[in-house]
Formats: C-alpha cells, structure tokens, sequence
C-alpha cells in the first residue's frame, strides 16, 4: 500500500495529540518519495497566492513534454482525466468502437465506456503481459475499431512500431495508456516520442508523483489544443467562459505541479533505481518466480511495479500469506476486464489474462527503497520456498 493513500492501516495518537496513519507493513508496495525540495517549492507557490493552474503548471508542461520528447504536453488532475481528454480531442462519440487489452486496471476501459464508447477486450501475450499483437490485428481487421488504446503493463513499452504500423493500414487512432511508462524507453526513445498520443499518470504510487496528477503527451498542435480546453470546460482560450468543445474540470493546481517539477528532475535517478531492485529481484528469485519477459525492443523499463508470477494460485495466496505475516505487502494487480462486472463476458476466449489474473503476485518497489528492504523481501521469498521444499512442495 501507498501511506497515507491506501487501506489496511490504523490511526495512533502523537505525541502533540494529533493524529497519524500508520500501516502495518513493515515493507510496504509502494510509498512515495516527497523530500525538502518538494516541501519547500510547494510552500512557495502558497506564499506567491496563485495557487490554482497557472504559470508553474505552464513550467511543469513545457519540463515535461523536453523530457518525454514530445512536442506538447497537457497536464490534468489525474491520469484517468487524460485518457478522457485524449478521446475526446480525437473526436470520439457515442458508439464508437475501443479495443483494448483486457488485462490492465479498470480505468482504461471505464473512462470510453463513460464516453458511451462499445469496448473490446483483447487477450495479453503470455511473457510481457502487454496486449498479444497478432491477436490484437486479427481483432482489428475483422471489427474496425475506431480507436486502439494499449497500455504499458508495469512501465513495458509495447511493439509501437508495429502498432503504428496497424493504425496507419487500418486507420484508427492509436492512443498509448503510458500511466506506469514514463520515462520508459522504446528503441532508445522515450515513451511519449513516437508521434502518437500518449497519455500519463501521477498517482502517489508511480515514479513521479504530483500526489495525484496525470498530462497528454502529443506532437499534434490542435489535439493539444483540443485537450487544454476540454480540461477547462471546452472554453476558448481567446474567450473567457465562452464554451466551444465539450469538456470538464479536469484541471490541476500550481501546487502539485510544483511537486512535478522537482520530481521530474530526479526521475532518472529514480528510474535507474527501480531498475537495480527489479534486477536484483530477478537475480536472486527467478528460480523460483517468473518474471514478466523484457521484449528486446525495450530499451529502458520504467519499472512502476514488479510484476512475478507463480505456479498457482494457491502458491500465490500461500506466499503472499507468508510475506504479509513477516509485513510486507504485496498486491495482486488486476481483475481482467471481461471479469469486472461492467464488462462480464465469457471467461475461456482470454487464456493468458485470466492466467496472469490467477498467479501474478507484485512485491514492493519504490524509489528510495533500502537495501536492506530489499534483502528482507529476498529473504522472506527464500524462507517460504525453503519451508514448502522441506515440505515436499515447490514454488514451480
């Protein structure tokens, strides 16, 4: 769990009698890193008065789309916000077609579904957990979707040249759910730079945080254009409360942009990190867990969560025991779309989906975990496979 965000904690009195949350995992999955730099800046933007979106939001926009490699950048309240505007800018109306791939979080088919877009899962290629290609295109010759929106599983870039490649025989509008990529690279270029729509995620459990956040990342100047007003109501920049487009409140404040811009400028380090812990996991636990696979057009994971798989779910449920009895917590990332009620639909066309759902577990990363949290987590793995070694089991 994220402190201060998630659930499973209790509040205790502190010595000045106040309150505080405090959870009961010694390793928790993720914790945010918010130093002085973010505090100080923060307050700063409270003492100028202007606290709302304004110039430092500006600044933030202009930092993050140099970094990502794209021409524009939007910055919204939070990522679900810019994969709405991302749809909206693209001109998606109600029946339009979506498909995307079936195992990701729920907001990635909710928000065309809010839009009253019809959605279609796709099934996920069994090692990287990102959508199955040749699934993917047999589905999109024989329905012609008019938007394919992918989504980076744990910060893995997909195949985008292939992917931009369909698009351009089929011509749809690919649009790249980047909300755990950032920084990630494909090809040796960033997520963001590959001429599509991408879009982020600044939740408090990803690399970069703005506690809550998330931007549109594109090359093009009227879908950029298109997504700053819909977050502000569809007002026409030129016009003050003049509506033209259909939009909402997706606005942010210069308070969390503030926190982005110091975030953004410690992202690599943070990145190179991520990738150490994940190498060690993988170093030290691949005997025993299976790995989400690297495909060899990644160039650079972003690495937001660890993504392990067992042999069963009853290995699954019987580690994660283990772990959350020595406190630490793990979490079992996600229902697959065609199981979450608002998309029920036959269980067996998704193999690998359901699969994944059944035994991927997810160990604690974050970006100023400790050595010695690692080691424990390590330690904690080894001792159960001992135990059901001893036992006359094994974790594969």
């Amino acid at each position: 769990m994220v402190p201060l965000e998630g659930s499973d904690h209790r509040r205790t009195r502190s010595i000045l009698g106040g309150t505080k949350r405090v959870t009961r995992y010694r390793i928790p999955w993720s914790r945010p890193d918010i130093g002085p730099d973010e505090i100080n800046d923060v307050l700063e933007v409270m003492r100028q008065g202007w606290v709302s979106q304004g110039k430092v939001t500006e600044e933030f926009e202009s930092a993050l789309a140099k970094y990502c490699g794209a021409a524009y950048a939007t910055v919204v309240n939070n990522g679900s916000s810019a994969l709405m505007c991302a749809l909206m800018a693209h001109g998606t109306n109600a029946g339009d077609l979506v498909v995307l791939p079936d195992y990701t979080h729920i907001a990635t088919a909710n928000i065309p579904k809010l839009l009253g877009c019809r959605v279609l899962p796709v099934d996920i290629d069994p090692e990287t957990l990102n959508v199955d290609c040749e699934a993917l295109e047999r589905v999109i010759r024989r329905h012609r979707p008019k938007f394919v929106v992918v989504v980076d599983v744990a910060g893995l870039p997909n195949d985008m040249e292939f992917l931009s490649d369909l698009a351009r025989r089929y011509r749809f509008t690919l649009i790249e759910d980047a909300a755990e990529s950032i920084g990630a690279e494909y090809k040796h270029r960033r997520v963001g730079s590959h001429g599509h729509t991408a879009t982020l995620s600044f939740h408090a459990a990803k690399q970069l945080t703005t506690v809550e956040g998330g931007a549109i990342l594109t090359d093009d100047h009227r879908t950029a254009k298109r997504c700053r007003m819909i977050r502000n109501h569809g007002e026409d920049p030129s016009s003050k409360y003049v509506s033209t487009l259909m939009g909402g409140n997706f606005r942010t404040t210069d308070i969390q942009s503030a926190i982005g811009i110091v975030q953004l400028r410690k992202l690599d380090a943070y990145l190179s990190r991520r990738n150490q812990i994940l190498h060690l996991y993988r170093e030290r636990l691949s005997g025993l867990l299976r790995f989400q696979a690297v495909s060899s057009h990644v160039t650079k994971h972003g690495c937001m969560m660890t993504i392990a798989l067992t042999s069963s779910g009853t290995i699954r449920h019987d580690l994660e025991q283990h772990l959350n009895q020595h406190e630490i917590e793990t979490r079992r990332p996600w229902p697959p779309i065609h199981r979450q009620s608002q998309f029920r639909s036959a269980g067996d066309t998704f193999p690998n989906s359901n699969h994944a759902y059944k035994s991927v577990i997810s160990l604690p990363l974050y970006n100023a975990m400790k050595d010695t949290e690692i080691e424990t987590v390590v330690s904690s793995v080894l001792t159960f496979e001992a135990d059901r070694y001893a036992k006359g089991g094994q974790m594969r």
